[in-house]
């Protein structure tokens, strides 16, 4: 039988999980304030976790980012999957942690690892705080153009007739990228949830994870977008939108929709499994009109949950 250990702060080789677990990440948000383990059979990792403290006594997976939490081998089995839990547990208690909080991957990017994860934290006394609708799209051959509603063919249509766009844009359009995004959501009284000099970083970190779109309106010479999108690839597997919008004044244009169809050829092309638009309800509050908006581009839901624990 293996000799199971545990690794803490020794950024052993691994290529579990997604963006979301991989130390730079891990280190780009936790400063001085996290732990990352690592469980190894003696041979190689076969699990990774990382927290942080984000306020005192409370330790989160991730302090940043949509999810994080536990990762895997599949040939691991659930017995040392708990084993692992329970000592990294013992690990944040030590380390002054009085609760503890895990946001697991959204359920549609692995349903089995989704139940796993849930039933081990149920099994160790978390709770579920936050149950929120996530929606995600598997990507397959037929054109997301089909999968939208009739209005948003239409809508399609309208902007590409009136000579609209959308183009995959390099790392370098970056800040023009951002500020159509910050437009959109000044617009609407919200703020940046993350500084672009946090996402240069980021893209300094992982050029090849950022995928940035962008719609320019025909004929502009200056570097301002009509609308446009960051992307992650989480992994060979996943896309994620982190961002998107369109500036004010282009709403009656939709450009979100052609932006959707655009990243969905995107994900046919590099073979992306799914197509993950991010969460459209907050704490159990819906936001009807982002639901349905996403339903009509050929989106569908599936559960994302916060579980977390008092030690």
């Amino acid at each position: 039988m293996p000799d199971y250990n545990l690794l803490v702060d020794e950024f052993a080789a691994s290529d579990l999980g997604t963006l979301f677990h991989q130390p730079a990440f891990f280190r780009l948000h936790a400063g001085n304030s996290g732990r990352y383990f690592q469980w190894t059979d003696g041979r190689e990792v076969v699990g990774v976790v990382h927290f942080t403290e984000v306020e005192p006594g409370v330790w989160r997976s991730p302090a940043r980012g949509t999810f994080a939490g536990y990762a895997w081998s599949q040939e691991l089995p659930v017995e040392q999957l708990f084993a692992f839990h329970d000592r990294v547990e013992a690990e944040l208690a030590r380390a002054g942690a009085r609760r503890v909080e895990v946001l697991p991957a959204p359920m549609a990017h692995d349903p089995a690892a989704f139940s796993n994860a849930l039933y081990l934290l149920r099994a160790r006394g978390f709770k579920m705080e936050t149950c929120d609708l996530n929606h995600a799209l598997t990507v397959s051959g037929v054109p997301l153009a089909e999968r939208m509603t009739y209005g948003n063919r239409k809508r399609l249509r309208k902007a590409e007739r009136e000579g609209y766009l959308v183009a995959r844009l390099g790392l370098e359009r970056l800040p023009a990228v951002y500020d159509a995004i910050a437009a959109n959501r000044a617009g609407k009284g919200n703020e940046m949830s993350m500084r672009l000099s946090q996402l240069e970083e980021m893209a300094a970190l992982f050029p090849d994870r950022l995928v940035l779109f962008g719609m320019a309106e025909p004929g502009a010479q200056d570097e301002q977008l009509a609308a446009s999108a960051v992307c992650l690839r989480l992994s060979p597997s996943v896309l994620y939108v982190f961002y998107w919008g369109d500036r004010p004044g282009y709403a009656a244009l939709s450009p979100v929709v052609a932006l959707a169809e655009a990243i969905y050829g995107y994900c046919q092309a590099e073979k992306v499994a799914l197509f993950d638009v991010g969460t459209s309800t907050i704490d159990h509050a819906p936001n009807h009109g982002l639901i349905g908006f996403k339903r009509g581009l050929g989106f569908t839901e599936t559960l994302k949950v916060r579980m977390a624990k008092r030690l």
